[in-house]
């Protein structure tokens, strides 16, 4: 084993280290909010219910309201590429072949001469009736709040 993977190893146990010790800060800050029920403070749940009430949400406005934080999370990125897509961004260029490999750059689209159909150019001039369109995909995050807004909505609606 030479210095290097030594050395990296190291850094991946210093790095584990620390993102250990900043989530068990922020769970014990958590904690003493009241966030995890035992202590009374401002993230108890009596709390929180007091201040949403306070604020005119009742438990049908919760309801919808999570309701719509889910159909939002499910739908972002629908929206998003369907935009993307009317509008001609995220294209790249299809010239070549799978076996000499693809040009792959970023293709403007425009209308051809009879106005009928698109034609997708690109920096190497390389002009082109059809292009690749890359969607947006949802991440971790997103995924993750999609789940626990359903999850929330559901326990919500049964309870």
């Amino acid at each position: 084993m030479n210095q290097t993977q030594r050395i990296s190893h190291a850094q991946r146990l210093k790095v584990g280290f620390g993102l250990n010790m900043i989530v068990m800060a922020v769970c014990f800050a958590l904690y003493y909010l009241g966030f995890f029920g035992r202590v009374d403070g401002p993230l108890s749940m009596a709390n929180i219910g007091r201040a949403l009430a306070g604020a005119g949400f009742t438990v049908g406005s919760f309801q919808a309201m999570l309701v719509v934080l889910f159909v939002i999370a499910l739908t972002w990125n629908w929206v998003l590429n369907l935009v993307a897509h009317l509008t001609g961004q995220r294209l790249t260029c299809t010239q070549g072949s799978p076996q000499e490999g693809f040009c792959g750059e970023l293709a403007q689209r425009r209308r051809n001469e009879p106005g009928n159909s698109w034609t997708y150019t690109c920096p190497r001039g390389h002009s082109r009736n059809d292009a690749h369109f890359h969607p947006i995909r949802k991440g971790t995050l997103a995924n993750s709040l999609l789940m626990a807004s359903l999850a929330a909505a559901v326990m919500f609606y049964l309870a």
